[in-house]
């Protein structure tokens, strides 16, 4: 079986990526966890695309399986951190997690063997999401959606063959979530030249060099797949999601948490789109050009006011104080909107020179089988003008959203925003 060459320092020690991976599995489990009997977690589908195969193989191997943990195939499974706690209170003592599945059951089964002190294995079943390789867990706590610390599996098998008979659907949101690097590239190229947020140029290195050539080709399954893991390294040794997650994941939590029910990677792609042409319109603005159209700042009373508003469905988690600890005004604000200014064409210059153009990745989009318009994964529009302003309260983390909020030109971008995505 061909194991992927891993770079130094990382938490996962092996990585198979091959035709016929399922049959790795007994190996795998032999190897990095001896002595100890594997426990497969999986849903309904995953387990008949999937599981039966490798607890058949683990029993033929003699390592004598524990009965597997199956989520119901239907309705989807939630990446909720109730489930986390199921799965620590039905976890055989000993057992080596197997997590058989997508990212949602990655992440439920990653988060569940922190918390009860043990390392996992991964057998991935679709090209969907980055996370099969990284470090923390992205789920729903307390109402808000937020990484969870825990570490990478410690060894990871994907079969290509179950790869490419999963659902079309889950490879094209693999492929919004990898071409959602792009806008998170230039997020951290911002923060970068602000100095708020150094690039680190081995962990740049990891994701962005080969990212255009991994995105040319969206029915390549194995490019795709190749290009998620790396951004999961790059994840590992950052020990954050920066390298992978800008205004694009941000605005997709939003929509989560708000209800939305189409995949996370489709999500993504929409927020990818959107803050694709937010940023090619703020960049067309000249710094003498930024300075006439800005909007005065609010004070904190009119600003708690405004956040109160727009979080006023209440399933925004504790939102409106990571909104308000990041919230600048009087000199502060001045001296932050003269930076900007300063740092205003040579911000530009990067981010244009990251982008791909909003038409190109369009047109990649719909190669992929992506959603391109709100409406397609239920948006209306609104709420998704409204998730732009909400992402930019609920976390700390800078990006294009709090670039333009700070120096005034939001709603403009906003507004300037909507004619990409008319019918």
């Amino acid at each position: 079986m061909r194991r992927i060459s891993l770079p130094p320092g990382l938490e996962t020690e092996c990585f198979i990526l091959d035709s016929g991976a399922l049959a790795a599995v007994p190996g795998l489990c032999r190897e990095f966890f001896p002595g100890r009997r594997p426990w497969i977690v999986a849903d309904g589908n995953t387990w008949e695309a999937a599981g039966q195969g490798v607890f058949n193989s683990l029993r033929e191997a003699g390592l004598t399986p524990v009965e597997p943990y199956l989520f119901p195939a239907s309705p989807p499974l939630h990446a909720e951190n109730r489930h986390v706690d199921t799965l620590v209170a039905a976890m055989p003592p000993d057992a080596v997690p197997v997590a058989v599945g997508g990212g949602t059951v990655n992440d439920l089964v990653k988060r569940a063997a922190f918390v009860a002190g043990r390392r996992y294995l991964c057998v991935s079943t679709a090209a969907s999401v980055d996370g099969f390789t990284s470090s923390g867990a992205s789920l729903v706590k307390d109402g808000l959606k937020q990484t969870l610390p825990c570490p990478a599996p410690l060894a990871l098998a994907a079969d290509t063959d179950v790869l490419k008979a999963a659902p079309p659907e889950m490879a094209a949101a693999g492929y919004a979530d990898l071409a959602a690097k792009i806008p998170a590239g230039a997020d951290w190229l911002i923060v970068d030249t602000l100095g708020l947020e150094p690039i680190r140029p081995e962990v740049w290195q990891m994701v962005q060099p080969e990212l255009r050539d991994r995105l040319s080709e969206p029915a390549d399954l194995e490019k795709i797949f190749l290009g998620l893991a790396a951004t999961g390294y790059a994840m590992q040794l950052y020990r954050d999601s920066r390298p992978a997650s800008g205004a694009e994941h941000l605005v997709s939590h939003v929509w989560e948490m708000e209800g939305i029910e189409a995949s996370h990677g489709f999500k993504v792609g929409i927020g990818t789109l959107a803050v694709t042409a937010m940023m090619t319109e703020a960049f067309r603005l000249s710094a003498a050009e930024l300075h006439r159209v800005a909007s005065p700042p609010s004070g904190p009373e009119e600003r708690e006011r405004e956040i109160a508003a727009l979080l006023s469905r209440g399933v925004y988690g504790d939102a409106a104080g990571i909104a308000m600890k990041k919230f600048l005004s009087g000199n502060e604000l001045l001296e932050r909107r003269s930076l900007i200014a300063s740092k205003w064409e040579q911000m530009g210059e990067r981010v244009l020179r990251q982008l791909i153009p909003f038409n190109e990745m369009k047109r990649q989009f719909q190669r992929a089988g992506c959603p391109v318009h709100p409406a397609e994964i239920g948006l209306a529009r609104a709420d998704f003008r409204d998730g732009f302003r909400r992402a930019q309260l609920i976390r700390k983390r800078y990006t294009v959203l709090d670039l333009a909020y700070e120096a005034g030109i939001l709603e403009l971008l906003l507004d300037r925003m909507e004619p990409y995505f008319k019918e």
